[in-house]
């Protein structure tokens, strides 16, 4: 009997103690996250006592602050984003802007015919010099109103509920409206695309997305191409593939990872009037309708391959 109630006795030492012991260790959990809220620290939470529900604890309180470091940095990036965001913003519109206004000036300088009493030859040369004037600075309200309209887009394929309205497209024909619509600054290039398409390329897509891909990939080799343009198309078992290539200069490489990003230039001097969002809208773009896109260099070719998948066809 008397060791009947040693045993008991020391049980309910050993259970108070344990108890304590056990209470002892949630406060010094509660410890730990004060001064991990306090001071931001990057500590994770430790115990001593190994029981099931206090490690399933601790181990819902490291994954609650391993989520909130991995929000924190998402911010942080976010508000570096935004930052370079509008500084590179700034550039693009401020620079243009810069110009519109001296254009502008000169055009006032330039007094208006009916004011002038120089010779005739002379009024003509005034006027002619304020006609290309006005015309330089519309130009550049045109490259303005361009910029503004790309960020808007861009603003708008970011958002994931943005969504396209999906149909059966023929691809080769919208590529072929959007060679019509380039024509005169392709031509300008001094070369005439190469080109092997199809009569026809039916597409799942939408019809003024598509032509907004292939004029901004025509766009791009515009501003910054080389050489001759070729334009190929190959059909798969379940896509259309369309390839663009160019070749480049000797000893010149494309940083294919860097070049679908945002604001990204190939030309470190930002001299060309565009916003650097050409080729991911066209990314965006292309993702939308389940389709993908791919830049690569082969050889001395800059190439650019665009995929969407094909029209299902209906079965009887």
């Amino acid at each position: 009997m008397l060791a009947a109630l040693l045993i008991v006795s020391l049980l309910l030492v050993l259970q108070t103690g344990y108890g304590l012991y056990y209470r002892r260790q949630i406060r010094d959990v509660g410890r730990q996250l004060d001064f991990i809220g306090k001071h931001d620290s990057f500590k994770l939470i430790t115990t001593q006592l190994q029981s099931r529900e206090l490690s399933r604890l601790v181990e819902s309180c490291n994954e609650l602050l391993r989520e909130r470091r991995a929000l924190n940095q998402r911010f942080i990036q976010k508000n570096e984003e935004i930052h370079e965001t509008i500084a590179s913003l700034s550039h693009d519109i401020r620079t243009p802007l810069a110009a519109l206004d001296g254009y502008l000036q000169l055009a006032e300088r330039a007094e208006p015919v009916q004011e002038r009493t120089e010779p005739v030859p002379e009024r003509a040369e005034q006027s002619s010099h304020r006609a290309d004037y006005v015309r330089l600075a519309r130009s550049r309200i045109k490259g303005i109103s361009k910029l503004i309209e790309e960020l808007f887009l861009y603003t708008k394929l970011q958002n994931p509920d943005y969504r396209l309205e999906l149909s059966t497209v023929d691809a080769a024909e919208l590529l072929r409206h959007s060679l019509v619509m380039q024509l005169e600054p392709i031509a300008a290039t001094g070369y005439e695309p190469e080109l092997a398409l199809p009569s026809q390329a039916l597409v799942v897509g939408q019809a003024h997305a598509i032509e907004r891909v292939f004029g901004n990939v025509l766009s791009n080799y515009v501003h910054h191409g080389e050489g001759r343009l070729t334009i190929h198309c190959r059909e798969t078992e379940s896509e259309w593939e369309f390839m663009f290539a160019n070749p480049l200069p000797p000893g010149r490489t494309i940083d294919a990872e860097r070049l679908f990003q945002r604001f990204y230039k190939a030309d470190p001097a930002r001299s060309e009037q565009t916003s650097g969002l050409g080729l991911t809208i066209v990314q965006s773009l292309v993702q939308k309708m389940k389709g993908s896109v791919r830049a690569e260099q082969l050889d001395q070719q800059f190439c650019l391959r665009i995929r969407w998948p094909k029209k299902r066809e209906e079965r009887v």
